[in-house]
């Protein structure tokens, strides 16, 4: 491995670890602070709208000052979020500050992180955006599984979750100087806003990037913010621990995904991805109609192999049709539709309110699947528009 790879791994999976340490402990919040289903989604969905200004300047930023510069500030934030958090126990203002401060960190993060690893080198042009997935999902899955462990058992239920985040903030802070910095700065360049979206390949963008980037994220919040919630009441006194195990599996899945990426390309895994994903949403409706929580576990890997199909998959197809100069500009727009879509626990509750939430999900889950050939339609021919060599 490069030298200070596995560093900028550490980061990576810190703050992705961080940012899904509250998902489980949203029931618990739930229970002390006598919230309301809606109210619980919607701390859920406040974490992407902490992204938007991250999104906006963190990889152009990251272009013109470099990697490190970025990231550095990325990991304090992650921590002070976690701070927050503590402090928000009996506070539903200070939990919505440090959900939306999560969202601002792994913006931050997550798009240099991506870029930063790309440009380290490897033989395997997949080799960035599988490690990348791998460490993200790693951090994503650890996170729930052991937040929600010491939620239901652990001492100081609303503590100690984030004392674990804390301690492994200060251990990648110790050794991300080890990164070797790959962007060389150019004086007088400014930081300027934008997308990195060469003109070229807009339409590649719209009808192939955008698309797989609302696979990483849309249907797996579903299975972290919204089912855990409707099935409380069958899931007993083991709803928080059961929820952790909700996330770990749903990020587990990212290996095998990850393998089949790398054998098939992702124009071929990207539609497979939706595909999974708005299965996975009519299980979970099944399970909310019959009560049959367990159903659940079913969903979540389905849900996580589809996000791990389209994390992959897009990261793949943004390194195909970037300039180098805006590779932290481009990811950061990937990173911007994959987390808008985070939302969707929020958007669900809201629609439920007027037809329910069975309807509701049987319509996403048909709407999923009308994605999923139109996707397979367009990257298709975005393959051919590449060339199928470079998208294997």
């Amino acid at each position: 491995m490069v030298p200070g790879r596995w560093a900028l791994a550490l980061g990576l999976f810190a703050v992705a670890y961080g940012t899904n340490v509250s998902t489980p402990l949203l029931l618990l919040y739930e229970r002390e602070l006598g919230l309301t289903p809606w109210t619980v989604t919607a701390l859920f969905a406040v974490y992407p709208l902490g992204l938007a200004p991250a999104l906006l300047y963190a990889g152009p930023a990251s272009d013109v000052l470099g990697r490190r510069p970025v990231i550095v500030p990325g990991l304090v934030l992650s921590a002070l979020a976690s701070m927050v958090m503590i402090a928000g126990a009996d506070s539903l203002t200070l939990l919505f500050v440090g959900r939306f401060l999560l969202g601002a960190v792994s913006g931050l993060v997550f798009v240099v992180a991506s870029a930063w690893m790309q440009e380290l080198g490897s033989a395997d042009p997949m080799w960035a955006a599988r490690l990348t997935g791998l460490v993200m999902y790693a951090g994503f899955g650890g996170g729930p599984l052991i937040s929600g462990a010491l939620g239901e058992w652990g001492p100081s239920p609303l503590v100690t979750p984030y004392l674990v985040h804390l301690a492994l903030i200060g251990a990648a802070l110790a050794v991300v100087w080890r990164v070797p910095e790959s962007v060389r700065r150019v004086p007088g360049r400014r930081i300027r806003p934008n997308l990195g979206i060469p003109a070229e390949s807009r339409s590649v963008f719209v009808k192939v990037v955008a698309p797989t980037a609302i696979g990483v994220f849309g249907f797996p919040s579903l299975a972290f913010g919204l089912f855990p919630v409707l099935l409380r009441p069958a899931m007993e006194s083991i709803a928080i621990f059961v929820t952790g195990i909700i996330g770990l599996l749903a990020m587990g899945a990212i290996v095998p995904a990850q393998a089949w990426v790398g054998r098939v390309g992702p124009y071929r895994a990207a539609p497979t991805g939706m595909a999974l994903g708005a299965l996975g949403c009519g299980i979970g409706l099944v399970a909310f109609a019959t009560g049959y929580w367990w159903l659940l576990l079913v969903a979540s890997v389905l849900m996580g192999v589809a996000s791990g199909l389209s994390m992959t998959s897009g990261l793949r197809f943004v390194d195909l049709i970037t300039r180098p100069d805006d590779r932290g500009a481009l990811t950061g727009a990937f990173y911007a539709v994959a987390y808008a879509a985070m939302t969707m626990p929020l958007l669900v509750s809201t629609a439920a309110r007027a037809v329910g939430f069975s309807a509701v999900l049987a319509v996403l889950t048909a709407l999923g699947a009308a994605l999923a050939l139109s996707l397979s339609r367009s990257s298709r021919r975005a393959a051919r528009a590449v060339g199928t060599a470079g998208l294997t």
